[in-house]
């Protein structure tokens, strides 16, 4: 499990459903990887020290303005999430848009930011979660 530093951190929000389909295409390895850390922080929050701002619009043609992301493991591992920033009964909380693979080997497979990407600007998403 991984260790988290001091200092602030914000609750986060799972939509059980979506992060369900993440797992279900993520590698043995993924989601011993991603599981235990996506429960930690359900309970714990976000360390704001983890965050890194994703890209407003990336090379790769993904559109994530007001997104954040950590790398799963910590320091730089090959999975991520990424969270988009809002409010839950008044009280910032980070939404989680996707977890998996950060830049998967086969060109087939979608990445966290591509799924990020869709489920963002999925025109039925509801930003409060």
């Amino acid at each position: 499990m991984a260790e988290q530093p001091s200092g602030p951190t914000f609750p986060v929000h799972v939509d059980e459903r979506e992060l369900a389909e993440d797992l279900s295409h993520a590698s043995e390895a993924g989601r011993a990887a991603i599981e235990p850390l996506i429960q930690q922080l359900k309970t714990d929050g976000v360390p704001a020290a983890w965050l890194r701002r994703c890209d407003s619009e990336a090379r790769d043609g993904t559109r994530l303005p007001g997104c954040v992301k950590i790398y799963i493991p910590q320091p730089a591992g090959q999975w991520g999430a990424v969270f988009l920033g809002g409010a839950r009964r008044g009280d910032p909380t980070l939404f989680l848009l996707a977890v998996g693979n950060r830049h998967p080997s086969g060109p087939w497979k979608p990445s966290v930011y591509e799924i990020a990407h869709r489920r963002l600007h999925r025109p039925d998403r509801d930003p409060a979660g």
